[in-house]
């Protein structure tokens, strides 16, 4: 405890380089873990749409499903997936189970036709679950003044809920009523006529472009499905043990694929591993900045107390205890600024998010987000040790020319 307090001490008579010092470390500090935040914001962010954009926590797909394109509407499909739908939302692991209907073909207007990609779902139990009704496009008014709304639970009702650039393509607005066109599962062209009642903002350009709703009464409809799915979507009552109820349903359920949500959203996965590309490079460049800055002061400390080395090891200190008092020094560095940079963390966090700024929209969306840095205990917690190991490391230079230092000569140094 002796090299503590005359590590302390030392760093105390040098105020204006240790605050130097510590300068660095705090901005270093700010630094990562605002970063950490804005990350874990961004990585919330997209799971929550992804989850609650129709994937669910898990997908229980036909074989082969993720394998090249269907030739033909439900040619790769869950026979009896209504059957399955009911039978797993008895799983006491399974909060609700979603059916889908996936399908493609044209959308006339007349005079018009624009491709399009579809998804029929349940209109009851849809809203309750993912985040489709709460996309809904404010604001487009039908010629009766009605405004955009979910897609009805009567089973005769033929509705359809358009993308905003789908319907822009089209010059349709909510009431007016479109054309339908798609194979069936046997490979025959049908067509239904469909009354828009709504127009969704997805967030992305590219699906605004192409995609719609209907219900599945009507995707049943045209394409002959009977009780064959696309895939159903899993709402787990712990979400937690996504991987765990994967293995497990896998090993109920052989006849089918089971995929969690990570593992379908491609997106997500690539904005992962993007960000941490990015958090891996600032933390190499901070890494220098403050090895560059605590070797400074360390080895300008040594510099200005090689005659106080000479008498401490004149007086029986041995090399070894001057390399373990320049650690002890690396360490308090390390120490306080780490407390300090997590102060000013929270407390700019806390402005920052006060101030409800609207960040810009990413690229190939359609809308921003408002910035909201998330508090990241385990963050903070990685970027105090990574910069205490760094303040150590940078404390081994100087630690080890001060051992080296000669009794006789550090006493006659000037």
């Amino acid at each position: 405890m002796i090299l503590a307090r005359l590590a302390l001490r030392n760093l105390l008579r040098q105020r204006r380089r240790t605050a130097l010092t510590l300068l660095v470390v705090v901005a270093g500090f700010l630094a990562l873990s605002l970063a950490g935040g804005f990350m874990a914001q961004t990585f919330q962010g997209l799971s929550d749409g992804a989850i609650r954009g129709g994937l669910g926590h898990l997908q229980i797909l036909p074989p082969g499903a993720l394998d090249g394109d269907e030739a033909q509407s439900l040619e790769k499909a869950l026979p009896e997936g209504e059957a399955l739908a009911e039978t797993l939302r008895r799983d006491p692991a399974v909060a609700e189970v979603l059916p889908r209907i996936s399908f493609m073909g044209l959308l006339s207007n007349g005079p018009k036709s624009v491709a399009f990609l579809g998804t029929a779902v349940d209109p009851v139990l849809e809203p309750r679950h993912m985040a489709s009704a709460e996309a809904l496009k404010d604001g487009a008014k039908a010629p009766g003044g009605k405004g955009s709304r979910w897609l009805s639970p009567d089973p005769a009702a033929r509705e359809v809920i358009l993308g905003v650039g789908l319907a822009r393509a089209l010059g349709a607005t909510v009431g007016c009523s479109l054309t339908l066109m798609s194979t069936t599962r046997d490979g025959a062209l049908n067509a239904a006529d469909v009354e828009v009642v709504g127009l969704q903002d997805l967030g992305l350009r590219e699906l605004n472009d192409r995609f719609l709703t209907v219900s599945l009464a009507t995707a049943g409809q045209l394409l002959d499905a009977g009780p064959a799915r696309s895939r159903l979507s899993l709402i787990l009552k712990r979400p937690g043990e996504v991987e765990a109820e994967q293995a497990r349903l896998q090993t109920l359920l052989p006849g089918t694929t089971v995929k969690p949500w990570f593992e379908l959203a491609s997106f997500y996965r690539q904005v992962k591993l993007l960000y941490f590309a990015i958090f891996g490079f600032m933390g190499l460049v901070l890494f220098f900045v403050v090895l560059l800055a605590t070797v400074n002061t360390l080895l300008m400390s040594v510099m200005e107390r090689v005659r106080e080395f000479g008498v401490l090891r004149a007086m029986g200190l041995q090399p070894r205890q001057l390399l373990v008092l320049l650690q002890w020094e690396g360490s308090f560095l390390g120490l306080f600024g780490s407390t300090l940079g997590l102060a000013a963390t929270l407390l700019l966090r806390a402005g920052l998010n006060a101030l409800h700024l609207q960040m810009p929209a990413p690229p190939g969306t359609s809308h921003g987000y408002e910035l909201n840095i998330h508090l990241v205990p385990a963050v903070y917690l990685f970027v105090a040790l990574g910069l205490q190991a760094t303040l150590q490391i940078s404390a081994l230079f100087p630690g080890l020319k001060a051992a080296r230092l000669r009794i006789v000569e550090a006493l006659r140094h000037v």
